[in-house]
């Protein structure tokens, strides 16, 4: 079985459509879906970025399913997957990872331990 990642309830939740492009901060409860273009800071409770979606900017998330293009600085604190199609630049902190075959990952790339990962969110926050 695979498991799908921000596939709970719509409360508390976003979407950006295909062709849809958003600019600027955003704090999402539950989960971001982005199949359209996303560029600023984003924190959210999980994300999910469609095969034709780009996120780019400050990123802070709980879980991250990527099919399409992060850039930039991505911090996840529990679980990313890469899917095959998808591609990820730029700084990327994690602390559990699954890259399907085909899943393209370049930049720095840092294993933290959840702990870490608040720090993270927390230094982001302040804009450090």
């Amino acid at each position: 079985m695979v498991e799908k990642i921000g596939e709970q309830s719509s409360e508390g939740a976003i979407f950006i459509g295909a062709g849809v492009e958003f600019k600027g901060d955003m704090t999402v409860p539950g989960c971001a879906t982005v199949d359209g273009k996303f560029e600023g800071v984003l924190k959210a409770k999980s994300l999910v970025v469609g095969q034709t979606g780009n996120v780019s900017g400050q990123i802070s998330v709980e879980t991250a399913e990527v099919r399409g293009v992060v850039g930039d600085n991505l911090t996840v604190q529990s679980k990313l997957v890469v899917r095959s199609s998808g591609s990820i630049s730029g700084a990327v902190s994690y602390s559990k990872i699954m890259v399907e075959e085909g899943g393209e990952l370049a930049g720095t790339i840092e294993k933290i331990s959840p702990a870490e990962a608040e720090q993270k969110i927390v230094s982001i926050q302040r804009g450090e």
